[in-house]
């Protein structure tokens, strides 16, 4: 047993093989999910049995594992009740019922109602499942990394955590587009909001999540390369998933490759690689730098779902009175208003993204001071 910790070795051992599953889970969940959303957006085929619906109810099972293997560990093993990775699992789940649950549910929508939109209840139900699990994986996956294990663990251990926040961030950028995205209209229900509101919500939401995302992975894995890992994971998932099932589409994807050069930037930034600093760099500044950075990426980043939300107000394209139809129509508009929009959405983005790096790093000192206050207490 760990002198400081409830979870001995052969627990902690079954810990990461819990937790990696339900990450690869949690990336197959959402890839199958952005995949399928781009198939409807594309008009293709709509049957259940499609490759995209396939990946992502795969996803789905391998959670289910990790919810009745974590419902088996906690009942089998009351020291996990007494440890702070017991609410990850119970997170995993919550998360993992949801998801269950909305597959039904989801079929009794559509037979009532008919097609539906992406911001449907039972949707609304999926992404939320989505989000807990995620968000339960990748804390359960930073706690076992606090705690001391082999060198084989502690390795699969940061594999999955990377699986995991890539897995975390698309998931969050997906729940900002459930209510940003004009896609919303059903046979029966019209759930879109109000287009004003729609890009509200995505200026303000995607740079932060984008920031916020880059600098909890720099503050949990803090090793030269994780950064880059995650990024440059991100960008590829969104192609593969948003990107690749289009031709038309693809005629930008070298392009959009090239997002991802600034993670690999930030990454030589925080661990001084590039030598920009003359003496040892401010970790403080660092974090505010990468929030700024990520932040401005956002609209690039968001190709090519982001510009129909913004296509009311940003962009010469008025989705109701136009004749769009695919996915495809948004790619002449975003190309040729992408010289004046791109501007305006970095300025906003790094804006809110410096403002995420300087209210990250006092949360920082506030949660230190009151664990080191807790500790002397104890």
């Amino acid at each position: 047993m760990y002198a400081s910790h409830m979870i001995n070795r052969q627990i902690l051992n079954f810990c990461i093989i819990l937790l990696s599953i339900a990450s690869f889970g949690s990336i197959l969940q959402i890839f199958g999910g952005n995949w399928d959303v781009t198939s409807h957006l594309l008009l293709k085929p709509e049957t259940f049995f499609t490759p995209s619906h396939t990946v992502l109810y795969f996803g789905i099972f391998l959670l289910s594992i990790s919810a009745l293997a974590s419902v088996y560990l906690v009942a089998r093993h009351n020291e996990i009740k007494k440890d702070p990775i017991y609410s990850c699992f119970k997170m995993i789940i919550i998360g993992s019922m949801l998801s269950i649950i909305s597959g039904p549910s989801d079929f009794v929508w559509h037979e009532l109602f008919g097609v539906d939109g992406f911001l449907s209840p039972t949707h609304l139900m999926l992404i939320t499942g989505m989000i807990i699990n995620s968000i339960g994986t990748v804390i359960g996956l930073i706690r076992v990394n606090s705690l001391p294990k082999d060198q084989l663990s502690y390795t699969i251990n940061h594999m999955f955590l990377v699986i995991g926040l890539i897995a975390l961030w698309l998931n969050l950028i997906s729940y900002v587009y459930i209510f940003a995205l004009p896609i919303s209209n059903g046979e029966e229900f019209n759930f879109n909001l109000h287009p004003l509101l729609e890009s509200s919500i995505a200026l303000i939401f995607l740079p932060v999540i984008n920031s916020l995302m880059v600098l909890v992975t720099i503050n949990t894995i803090k090793k030269f390369g994780y950064v880059s890992l995650v990024g440059v994971g991100l960008i590829l998932l969104i192609s593969f998933s948003n990107i690749l099932p289009s031709r038309e589409l693809s005629v930008f994807l070298p392009y959009y490759l090239v997002s991802a050069i600034p993670f690999i930037v930030i990454d030589m930034l925080v661990y001084n690689k590039l030598q920009f600093f003359k003496n040892k760099p401010n970790p403080k500044k660092i974090m505010v730098y990468a929030g700024t950075i990520t932040g401005s990426l956002f609209y690039l980043i968001g190709y090519p779902l982001l510009p129909l939300t913004l296509g009311d107000n940003l962009m010469p394209l008025d989705l109701a009175k136009s004749e769009f139809t695919t996915l495809v129509d948004i790619l002449p508009v975003f190309l040729n208003s992408l010289s004046y929009v791109l501007p305006f959405t970095i300025v906003i983005g790094a804006i809110l993204g410096l403002i995420t790096g300087l209210l990250y790093g006092r949360v920082q000192d506030y949660a230190k001071k009151k664990i080191s206050k807790i500790r002397r207490v104890v």
